[in-house]
């Protein structure tokens, strides 16, 4: 049996209505059955799933359906309900024959449109006042745009494209647009004025190769932010080629500009790095993008490391001759070299008036010779020293500190001292003048020896710079016999220590045992540059060698070698054989070497030397910079080959000073650096006074640690073994000549110490 509800349709009538709903605003279909207004039809309502669609059938008769009770009589419609079309609101308006729903008006609610959508029965105030004239809807508007010179892939391989501008309606005068799935920039073709067309491709912009692009976005906010106008920077493509120190060592990347890409021959071209020199092999890619590289070239594309017309390692320049200024004028000019003379000397110029200062080493030559220190050398003398006893150097000069000499009986030493500062009693013979403080005979250390069979002991020397440890191994003045190092020796000898070895089975293997200088690499690989060595056969020749010992020892006890390549040089012929512990290889001629290698000293390190300031505290003499030695492959560069000299200024005092060259052995022309440890510190301070001698006119500076007051009178030794009373005059800033040995407390400079031996004491 039906029942009877409340419904709303979408008509006025329901015998017209096209669907039933639960809800006023007509937005929830009814659910599917038949559905009766008054009378004696009916109309079924179907497709309502959920509360959405829903139809009415054809009216059909209904004589088995009990009529419901008649429902009261519908209110009359008073009021439209009206929907703003611009915010989506609802209202009511006063209803009027004028206008029907589904038209468009305009009220006194707001200057929007509104849509009529039904009839009610709601009582308003609002009223239509006229019919809402609709505006026809702008047209979008395509505007040319022209693509960026991306550097990957180059530009003409892009087309043109439209797009619209929805906020401006054209785009901003030169604007940046982005195609964020291309990563490719555009902008505007027409900068000054963009013209736009409501169709693409027509007018002049009519391009056959242009397309739509609706995926453009604008960059940057216009006009504030220049940054963003036209086409952005295209990136800078460089070149990235490997490359291997020409010192040798790992390949590297090196990063070039690829406007210099046709300069570069492969295998050959050389580039510098932060100052290292590089071998160009090939290119490795050429990209915009960020690649892992060493860095970039200095600028220089050269024709190889060290050939060619402009090598990147050039060969080291000679240095035939020292800039030179006047110590008083300040006048340069330049002199030639001369052995014994280095680089902050001040020397006389044969012809030339002044004394002049060696500054630096120069590459011009010049007639100019070098004719002595300054002062002249007739303020010094060249004694022969024996015995014990006291001098001052001719550097010094008067007054200067002593030295002191212990010789054994029988030893001497050939020095150059001040004239007159050696006692007699100390002087086997003397000569000429002369200006070096340097001995004319050689400086040596000394050390104990004994035979490397036992017994035997002996002493032996070796030069300044020259070191030996224990056991050690040497022979003497080039003799057969073998000697082993003990110690270092209190005692001198004219014995010179030759054929320096390792040790005694080094100096003398026995007759089945023979001794090779080799280069050791480990691995397999023949012919690689090894460290310097010595490795012991089974035969003279190393090419017939079959064994392979560690020591002299191994030969007996068949102690192998470590396994590895061993690279053995002769006549200047680099050849190679692996030995794995029990079998050598063939032997593999690796190449030719050099006749003469030069090692040349290009950096000083003197991190290591606390205190130092060169100039302040010291100065060095001997090989400095751009000095070299040459000599045969492998050169040996330990102290001894190079001979440099640390020369503490006086009034400081160098303790542990070491000076070291690295590397130690070169087997091509390499640069060397000297490294220089140690301490150097400042001497005590001492108070300096004028001191007048008692009863004599001479003068004296003496030094004493602490304060003296003026007028007290002292006993005193100048730093020649004179000893004096005098009085204490003005402190002075001047060298002392002397030192305190007492103050004189009573009765003055005649005090019986002082009187007893007249004024002339000494």
């Amino acid at each position: 049996m039906a029942a009877a509800g409340t419904y709303y349709i979408d008509t006025i009538n329901f015998a017209d209505a096209n669907e039933v709903f639960l809800d006023e605003a007509l937005t929830t279909c009814a659910p599917n059955g038949f559905y009766q207004m008054g009378g004696a039809t009916a109309r079924e309502q179907v497709d309502c799933v959920n509360g959405v669609g829903g139809r009415l059938l054809d009216p059909v008769a209904c004589p088995s359906c009990t009529p419901p009770a008649v429902d009261p009589p519908i209110a009359a419609n008073t009021s439209y309900k009206v929907t703003d079309v611009v915010t989506s609101a609802v209202a009511f308006v006063a209803i009027t024959n004028t206008y029907q729903p589904t038209q468009k008006i305009t009220t006194n609610l707001s200057a929007n449109c509104w849509l009529i959508n039904n009839g009610s029965t709601d009582t308003v105030t609002a009223t239509i006042t006229g019919p809402c004239n609709v505006q026809p809807v702008a047209q979008p508007q395509y505007f040319l745009l022209n693509p960026c010179p991306n550097s990957v892939p180059p530009s003409s391989d892009y087309t043109f494209t439209y797009i619209v501008d929805s906020v401006n309606d054209k785009p901003p005068v030169n604007g940046r647009y982005l195609d964020p799935t291309t990563g490719q920039f555009y902008t505007s073709a027409n900068t000054t004025n963009p013209i736009g067309y409501s169709i693409p491709n027509t007018g002049s912009n009519n391009l056959a190769n242009s397309v739509l692009n609706n995926n453009l976005t604008l960059v940057g906010s216009f006009p504030t932010d220049p940054v963003n106008l036209g086409c952005p920077p295209t990136p800078e493509r460089f070149c990235y080629w490997n490359a291997t120190p020409c010192s040798g060592g790992a390949q590297v990347i090196i990063k070039m500009p690829t406007n210099v890409f046709d300069s570069v021959v492969q295998g050959t071209s050389s580039v510098k790095v932060s100052g290292t020199c590089y071998t160009i092999n090939d290119l490795s890619l050429c990209t915009s993008d960020v690649v892992a590289n060493i860095g970039l070239y200095d600028g220089t594309i050269y024709t190889a490391c060290q050939l060619g017309t402009n090598p990147c390692i050039p060969a080291v320049v000679a240095t035939p001759s020292f800039d030179v200024v006047e110590t008083t004028s300040g006048d340069t000019n330049r002199v030639t070299k001369r052995n014994g003379f280095s680089q902050n000397d001040n020397i006389v110029i044969t012809g030339l008036a002044g004394c002049w200062k060696l500054v630096s080493p120069s590459t011009v030559a010049t007639p100019n010779t070098i004719q002595d220190f300054c002062p002249a050398v007739s303020s010094c003398t060249t004694y022969v020293f024996t015995g014990t006893g006291y001098y001052i150097t001719c550097s010094a000069g008067a007054g200067g500190t002593q030295s002191y000499l212990n010789l054994s009986p029988g030893i001497t030493e050939t020095i150059c001292a001040i004239t007159g500062s050696v006692a007699a009693g100390n002087i086997s013979s003397q000569s000429g003048g002369c200006n070096s403080d340097v001995p004319i005979t050689p400086q040596y250390n000394y050390y104990n020896v004994e035979l490397c069979s036992g017994g035997g002991a002996t002493i032996v020397r070796v030069p300044v710079g020259t070191t030996l440890t224990t056991n050690q191994s040497v022979k003497i003045n080039n003799g057969s016999t073998c000697y082993k190092v003990l110690s270092g020796s209190g005692s001198t000898t004219t014995q010179d220590a030759t054929n320096i070895t390792s040790g005694c089975d080094v100096c003398d293997p026995p007759a089945t045992c023979f001794i090779y200088a080799v280069e050791y690499s480990p691995g397999t690989t023949v012919c690689l540059t090894g460290g310097q060595g010595v490795v012991f056969g089974d035969t003279n020749n190393f090419l017939t060698a079959t064994q392979l010992f560690a020591s002299q020892a191994g030969c007996t006890t068949s102690q192998a070698a470590a396994s590895g390549v061993y690279t053995f040089t002769s006549a200047s012929i680099r050849t190679s054989r692996y030995w794995n512990g029990s079998t050598l290889g063939a032997a593999q001629t690796c190449s030719s070497t050099p006749q003469s290698v030069t090692a040349t000293i290009t950096a000083i390190d003197t991190t290591g030397l606390t205190g130092g300031v060169e100039g302040t505290n010291y100065n060095l003499s001997g090989d400095i910079i751009s000095s070299f030695i040459s000599g045969p492959a492998p050169l040996d560069t330990n102290p001894g080959t190079f001979n440099t000299s640390v020369l503490v200024t006086q009034g400081f005092t160098g303790t542990g000073i070491n000076i070291s060259y690295a590397p130690t052995s070169i087997s091509s022309d390499q640069d060397i650096t000297m490294t220089i440890t140690g301490t150097i510190t400042q001497d005590a301070v001492a108070f300096v006074y004028s001191v007048t001698g008692c009863g004599t006119p001479e003068f004296f500076r003496i030094s004493n640690p602490t304060a003296l007051t003026s007028g007290t009178v002292i006993f005193f030794r100048t730093n020649g073994g004179l000893t004096r009373c005098g009085t204490v005059g003005q402190a002075t800033t001047a060298l002392s000549q002397g030192d305190v040995i007492q103050v004189i407390t009573s009765s003055g400079c005649n005090n019986n110490q002082c009187l007893g031996f007249g004024s002339g004491f000494n």
